[in-house]
């Protein structure tokens, strides 16, 4: 038997997203901020924040 385990917690998680997931949140900042014109911070947090989960969704299926 190993003494070696793989064990993900939920800060792990959460940077893994990150790291895979930047693409995304730029892209989707840009986005955002192009699309709501009236709120430019918001719509670049929120297109950040659509464009991340859509990125690492997509990457994540495809493992």
């Amino acid at each position: 038997m190993s003494d070696i385990s793989i064990e993900f917690g939920p800060i792990e998680l959460i940077a893994l997203v990150f790291i895979v997931g930047w693409p995304g949140l730029l892209i989707g900042a840009a986005i955002g901020l192009v699309v709501w014109r009236r709120r430019r911070a918001m719509g670049a947090a929120v297109g950040a924040l659509l464009g991340l989960c859509a990125w690492a969704g997509i990457a994540f299926t495809r493992l």
